[in-house]
């Protein structure tokens, strides 16, 4: 009878939770199932989207000081792809791109640990290519139309007066800045950050402190897997994202299974939030923090996939300080 009995007790548990998960999805849909009934200017619509080549260095990728791609970590190879950039273009105009080149990290043991160290200057070898171009996607994903290219940026070389190859002119150094400008015409306008608090004028271990505090907040709903309370507090944030990126119904549907999947992962283990430091961007009004060790977030957890066998999931967050308020806010 004992063991009936804890069998019943047991299937009602899974089915309470299974109700659980089933409702907070629903909640989560309810509040993110809908941001594409308020995108505007469908019909105007043109994605920006940034094609990256590096070689041989570690790099960060600004537009108007917000970070869309980055990578901090070994190798001398070299990488390249497309990403989108309208989530850091808040109105039409004058933009600005802007390229931080770092010298590439060796993995060394220090301590104990394995960790990633700096090499001390960009090499020879290194490359930086940067290529703009406004498009307009259609209905099956691909490219509809295109509006032309409106950077198209090569990192000058000179030639090695000891092999005659070609090397970057300014290797040699721990630390090189590219930047830019150039026209968009994006037909929405955003609040995002443009008449934020300047975070400048914060005192820089108060910000460090309201920052942990934020980030614990998110570590204790992931942990918890609380989707309603991250929906919440992301939505403003979501909202803008999905004008600048002009979210039909089909789009929509697409980020909220991706969002739920995510933000939502069935048996995530989050870790300790260490290793970090506070970071500045959108000209000192937004804050983050990052991973010391490799650029990213310290916002992160596992969740097994197999027996023995664990995949990360990174959360990355910026914060702001909106007009009239005190307290930081999701901005993307």
């Amino acid at each position: 009878m004992y063991k009936y009995f804890i069998l019943i007790i047991s299937l009602i548990s899974l089915q309470s939770c299974g109700q659980n998960k089933e409702t907070m999805d629903a909640k989560s849909t309810e509040i993110l199932g809908n941001l594409y009934k308020d995108v505007k200017h469908i019909d105007q619509r043109i994605n920006y989207q940034a094609m990256i080549f590096i070689g041989g260095c570690n790099y960060e990728v600004l537009i108007n000081d917000y970070p869309v791609d980055r990578y901090f970590g070994p190798g001398n190879g070299s990488a390249s792809g497309s990403t989108p950039i309208n989530i850091a273009i808040l109105k039409p105009g004058v933009q600005n791109w802007k390229i931080r080149i770092y010298p590439v990290r060796d993995r060394k043991e220090v301590d104990g640990k394995v960790t990633l160290v700096p090499q001390s200057e960009i090499q020879p070898g290194a490359r930086v290519e940067l290529d703009i171009e406004g498009v307009r996607f259609g209905d099956n994903g691909g490219i509809e139309k295109r509006f032309g290219k409106v950077v198209e940026f090569r990192a000058p070389t000179k030639k090695d007066e000891k092999n005659g190859q070609n090397i970057l002119n300014d290797a040699g150094k721990p630390y090189i800045e590219y930047s830019g400008t150039f026209e968009a015409d994006v037909p929405y306008t955003l609040a995002g950050w443009q008449n934020s608090t300047d975070l400048n004028g914060v005192d820089a271990n108060t910000l460090k402190q309201q920052l942990l505090k934020q980030y614990e907040n998110f570590h204790k709903l992931l942990q918890d897997g609380n989707l309603n309370q991250i929906a919440n507090q992301k939505l403003n944030a979501e909202k803008e994202i999905a004008q600048a990126y002009f979210y039909d119904k089909k789009t929509n549907d697409k980020f909220l299974s991706t969002f739920i999947e995510r933000w939502g992962q069935k048996g995530l283990k989050m870790k300790p939030i260490e290793n970090y430091k506070v970071a500045l961007y959108g000209d000192g009004k937004i804050a983050t923090l990052i991973d010391v060790i490799d650029g990213g977030s310290p916002l992160w957890g596992n969740y097994e996939v197999a027996d023995g066998k664990f995949k990360n999931n990174t959360y990355l967050l910026y914060f702001h300080i909106p007009k009239g308020k005190k307290e930081l806010e999701v901005i993307r």
